[in-house]
């Protein structure tokens, strides 16, 4: 297992693990989500595709000449009945694998589903004092009750999102020191043009890497 992290403050940028939404992938994530997004260069990025097997979701198709990588991945499936989730524990220990090559990481970003995922793995990480905090970008509720979590969180939620109340329920499910923010559009990363958004969050990092 590993060990608790070293001392963030040492680090000039957090070093962040990345999960991206349903049906996309890491390649999709990296070259369009984090390259449109103003706080871009806040952090040492990195990624991984979630553990199963996925179609591309429709409003990627669009981008999909511009992707190197073919292959789709979600975190989660539903329920036949389309009610829950399932597949909780399978991405969870993926999280994990990566990070037992990755190294320690200050803090997890997830979009939508991925959000969800990031929520769950950062707030088991960080009760072992190996994490400093969670950034949801769109996130989702997990459509289960009783979740509770303590980890540091910045969220970025979207005015027109068709999923924004399932963004307001993961935002409401965390106790500890937490932010808010919206930006202009829907479900998506915030414009590159969205400057305060970039200002906030980078102040959220030096919160998180100096508690």
């Amino acid at each position: 297992s590993r060990k608790p992290m070293a001392d963030a403050k040492q680090r000039r940028r957090l070093k962040v693990l990345c999960l991206h939404g349903h049906g996309t992938n890491k390649d999709f994530m990296r070259q369009l989500q984090m390259c449109m997004c103003p706080f871009r260069t806040l952090c040492d990025w990195h990624y991984m595709d979630g553990p199963l097997d996925s179609e591309p979701v429709p409003e990627i198709r669009p981008f999909l000449r511009m992707i190197q990588q073919k292959d789709y991945h979600t975190w989660l499936r539903k329920t036949e009945d389309g009610s829950a989730y399932k597949g909780f524990d399978q991405a969870i220990k993926s999280v994990h694998t990566k990070l037992e090559t990755l190294g320690d990481v200050d803090a997890l970003l997830g979009f939508s589903q991925g959000a969800l995922i990031a929520s769950l793995v950062g707030n088991e990480l960080y009760e072992k004092k190996q994490i400093q905090g969670v950034i949801s970008v769109c996130g989702v509720d997990s459509k289960r009750n009783g979740d509770q979590f303590t980890v540091p969180s910045f969220h970025i939620i979207g005015k027109t999102d068709g999923l924004r109340e399932r963004s307001k329920k993961l935002y409401d499910a965390f106790t500890g020191p937490k932010q808010m923010i919206e930006h202009a559009t829907g479900h998506k990363f915030p414009s590159s043009k969205e400057k305060d958004i970039a200002v906030k969050l980078a102040a959220f990092c030096s919160s998180i890497m100096t508690t």
